[in-house]
């Protein structure tokens, strides 16, 4: 652990809120890239990320560096969380359709919401046709929420691999679809 994050979790633990603030500031990209690769809903990852860091803000005084990194700490929060989100979606009952009021007129256009979820089929058909390396670049960057040089680290990559790993997935998604989208 650095001797920044050591000093960011002594912070929590005395419930410094600027601690809390700098380590949302630090790991919320990461935290919700996690969750929205679990739950796969934009408003429901961001949910898990808020439960997420209350829940670490209430148990800081239990904070223990010799357990652990805090970023490990939070994503492990933040996987229970969303994990715990998919379940209790799975175990809602179904409702039937007839059941169903018409849609407000604030809602979404279900043709676009079609549209939508025909582009992000698109996007990972695309995804799955890189090769491994490059599919990994571009889900631990967008997707995991790492920067390329944290991506180039965690792969024990130089970065200007990274970097051309990176962009040459880019280019071939773009490719790929270009005459889809």
């Amino acid at each position: 652990m650095s001797e920044d994050e050591l000093r960011l979790l002594e912070r929590l633990r005395r419930n410094d809120r600027d601690a809390l603030a700098a380590t949302y500031d630090a790991y919320s990209r990461l935290a919700f890239g996690l969750a929205y690769r679990i739950v796969g809903e934009t408003g429901e990852a961001e949910d898990v990320v808020q439960e997420a860091f209350v829940s670490l803000w209430r148990q800081a005084d239990r904070l223990d560096s010799s357990r652990g990194s805090l970023r490990s700490l939070l994503l492990t929060i933040v996987h229970r969380r969303a994990v715990d989100a998919v379940r209790r979606r799975s175990s809602r009952p179904a409702v039937l359709l007839e059941s169903l009021e018409p849609l407000p007129s604030g809602a979404p256009d279900p043709l676009e919401v079609s549209s939508v979820a025909e582009q992000q089929r698109l996007v990972q058909r695309a995804l799955t046709e890189l090769p491994v390396d490059q599919r990994k670049a571009v889900e631990l960057t967008y997707f995991g929420g790492l920067t390329i040089a944290e991506m180039a680290e965690q792969e024990g990559i130089p970065l200007g691999t990274a970097k051309s790993r990176l962009r040459l997935a880019l280019d071939r998604m773009r490719t790929s679809l270009a005459g889809a989208i």
